[in-house]
C-alpha cells in the first residue's frame, strides 16, 4: 500500500491532465450504458466519449454496432441527436451509410472508381455484459472479461439484464475527476458527510478489496431504514470500480452505474443512470430522491476539497491503512499508467 497522496499538483496541472488523456483514457474501456438504448431495428443515439464522436446503432440485421460519427469524406459530423432511419446521410456532401456502417453511396463520385469498403465508418471495439455495452479506443489487450466475470461471480445470482432502465441524470461538478474517484473509494467519510446514508448502510460491516484494474466496497444494509427493496436473502449493497472511471452501485433491486468523465483539470460530468428490478414505483421514488441527496452533500465535499487542494498550506496527504486502502489502490494505478505510458 503506498501511504502518501498523490501531491496537489496532480489535481490542477494541465499538463497532467493531457497525460492522463493520452495514457489512461485513450487506453480504457468505456460504458456507453444499456443496449436498450436503441432497442429497434434502425434505431441510433451519438456519445462524446473521452472527446470523441460515437454512434451506436442497431441495424436491420439486429445487430448493434459502434462507430466514429464521422462521415469518411471529408470529417464532418454524422449525426447530431438519437433516432430511427434507414440509413445515415452526411449534411454536407451527401454520402450515405448503412447502419452497419458500409458505405451506402458515395455523391459526386463515379462508383468505380472509389473502393467503398476503405471507406465505410470506422469502428469502434465494444464488448456487451449483462446489457451494458462497453467501448475500447485500441485493440491493446485488456482485462474487462476477467473483471467483469468477478464481479459476476461476486454478485450472482443477479443478473441486470432483467432490470429497466428508468432514467439519467448528468452532473457538473467543479472538481478534477480524480477528487471525485477518491471519494467514491472509501467509505470513510459516511459518517460526517452522509448522515441519512449512515442510518441505511451497517457502517462496521464496511469492507473494501482490490484487485488489479479494480476494486470492491460492500457492506450490509439495514433493512428497516433501507430505501431499497427488502429482501433478507439480499441486503448487501455493492460499489464496484473499473479503472479509470466506471462504477457501479448494486441495492436489492436496483443497478446504479456511473461514468466520471473529465473536462478539464478542474472539472468533470458524473453521468447516472438507474435501472431497477420489479420494484414499486414508491420505492423507486424513494431510492432515486435518496440518490440524489447522497449524491449533492457529495459534490459539496469534493468541491471544497478541489479548493483546498489549490491552496499553497497543502501539498500532499497521507492514508489510513484501515479506511483507504481504495483510494491508495487507485492512486498507484494512476503513477503506474502515467509513469510507464
Amino acid at each position: 500500500m503506498n501511504h502518501n497522496t498523490l501531491s496537489s499538483n496532480w489535481y490542477q496541472d494541465k499538463e497532467i491532465f493531457e497525460l492522463e488523456k493520452k495514457y489512461i483514457f485513450s487506453k480504457s474501456w468505456h460504458l456507453l450504458g444499456s443496449i436498450n438504448q436503441v432497442p429497434n431495428k434502425g434505431d441510433y443515439v451519438v456519445k462524446t466519449i473521452n472527446r470523441q464522436p460515437i454512434i451506436l446503432t442497431r441495424d436491420n440485421d439486429n445487430t448493434l454496432n459502434t462507430f466514429y460519427n464521422v462521415c469518411q469524406h471529408r470529417g464532418c459530423i454524422l449525426l447530431e441527436h438519437q433516432g430511427n432511419s434507414k440509413q445515415i446521410k452526411c449534411g454536407y456532401h451527401g454520402w450515405t451509410y448503412e447502419l452497419s456502417g458500409d458505405l451506402r453511396t458515395a455523391r459526386g463520385f463515379d462508383k468505380e472508381l472509389i473502393d467503398y469498403k476503405k471507406y465505410q465508418l470506422k469502428p469502434i471495439k465494444h464488448y456487451i455484459w449483462m446489457d451494458q455495452i462497453f467501448i475500447k479506443f485500441n485493440d491493446d489487450d485488456n482485462d474487462l472479461k476477467k473483471i467483469l466475470k468477478k464481479i459476476e461471480k461476486i454478485i450472482e445470482p443477479l443478473n441486470f439484464s432483467e432490470y429497466k432502465y428508468r432514467k439519467r441524470d448528468t452532473y457538473k461538478i467543479k472538481c478534477n475527476w480524480k477528487v471525485y474517484m477518491d471519494n467514491y473509494l472509501e467509505g470513510f467519510h459516511i459518517p460526517l458527510v452522509h448522515p441519512k446514508l449512515n442510518t441505511v448502510i451497517n457502517y462496521k460491516s464496511y469492507k473494501t478489496q482490490t484487485f488489479d484494474d479494480f476494486s470492491m466496497q460492500w457492506c450490509f444494509l439495514n433493512i428497516d431504514s433501507s430505501p431499497y427493496k427488502n429482501s433478507k436473502d439480499n441486503n448487501k449493497a455493492f460499489y464496484f470500480t473499473i479503472y479509470p472511471n466506471i462504477l457501479f452501485n448494486i441495492a436489492p433491486g436496483r443497478l446504479q452505474t456511473n461514468t466520471i468523465e473529465p473536462i478539464d483539470e478542474q472539472n468533470c460530468n458524473v453521468i447516472f443512470d438507474y435501472y431497477f428490478e420489479d420494484v414499486s414505483e414508491k420505492k423507486i421514488r424513494e431510492d432515486i430522491l435518496f440518490s440524489e441527496e447522497v449524491q449533492n452533500e457529495d459534490i459539496y465535499i469534493c468541491e471544497k476539497v478541489q479548493r483546498g487542494l489549490k491552496s499553497d498550506g497543502f501539498n500532499q496527504g497521507i492514508f489510513s491503512e484501515k479506511y483507504e486502502i481504495g483510494v491508495s489502490h487507485f492512486q498507484s494505478y494512476i503513477r503506474d499508467k502515467i509513469n510507464n505510458g
